[in-house]
């Protein structure tokens, strides 16, 4: 980071056409049965999709701001990102696509901050910082929010609040498919598509901080398809060796494919 940083400084960017969220931008708020923490403190100028993971929908009295919902059963994150990615219109290329977890607790207003500072600061990928009182702050320390700064560069955008460009969305959804937990497309996907985009630039937004609700709960899951997340990383992994022309070990690689196939 501190190399990147040298090149091109992330804190270093320029003046846009109003600031925040652009109407072609897309956030996708994770809920059970319209159950979740974003605080709407203010209007947001971008498109907004409730997605139900239950599968059960959402009585219109519990959307108010008469958001657009999906409502699918999924098990995990990974899932669920394919599937909003496959059935919403994904907007042009230099907008951005954010997919919320349902247990975080933020405000609309910092939903406008973070896509206005994204924009600012030519960001790849972006996310909320964590507040000091969010029980993954120990976890994600790189991630916990900063004193009197606007922003700082991540090496990783951490799964449970991405916001995307179109971009590096495309470039990177394919190593995700058919996996269920998302683990992996944030610690090797990303970076790596960023990296071959030739703009890895990554912050956490300070000024703009996020907290939990719950702690996280998916690492020891298995999943329908007989995986643990650990699993599925490795997945992930094996498919971007193989994309950069590196070799894996070919029977284990088949058997993970299989299972995320059936």
């Amino acid at each position: 980071m501190e190399q990147l940083n040298q090149q091109k400084p992330v804190e270093l960017g320029d003046p846009v056409i109003a600031p925040g969220a652009y109407s072609d931008d897309l956030v996708v708020i994770t809920c059970k049965q319209g159950q979740h923490g974003v605080i709407v403190d203010q209007p947001l100028g971008c498109r907004v999709v409730l997605f139900d993971w239950t599968g059960q929908g959402i009585a219109q009295s519990d959307n108010p701001q008469n958001w657009h919902v999906i409502s699918e059963k999924t098990e995990c994150k990974g899932e669920l990102m394919e599937s909003a990615w496959r059935q919403l219109d994904m907007p042009k290329e230099d907008h951005y696509v954010a997919f919320l977890d349902d247990d975080l607790c933020l405000r609309t207003s910092d939903i406008n901050t973070v896509l206005a500072l994204s924009r600012m600061h030519h960001l790849l990928a972006a996310q909320p910082a964590l507040s000091l009182n969010s029980p993954s702050s120990r976890e994600y320390p790189w991630l916990r929010q900063r004193a009197c700064t606007s922003l700082h560069r991540l090496p990783i955008v951490e799964n449970q609040a991405p916001f995307i460009r179109r971009d590096l969305l495309d470039l990177s959804m394919p190593f995700l498919v058919s996996t269920k937990s998302a683990y992996g497309y944030d610690r090797f996907a990303l970076p790596l598509c960023a990296a071959e985009l030739g703009d890895w630039r990554f912050a956490a937004i300070d000024c703009a901080p996020m907290s939990h609700l719950r702690p996280l709960g998916s690492v020891e899951q298995r999943f329908s398809n007989g995986l643990k997340s650990k699993e599925e990383e490795l997945l992930v992994r094996q498919r971007l060796m193989l994309a950069m022309g590196f070799a894996v070990n070919e029977q284990d690689h088949a058997q993970l494919e299989h299972a995320v196939a059936s």
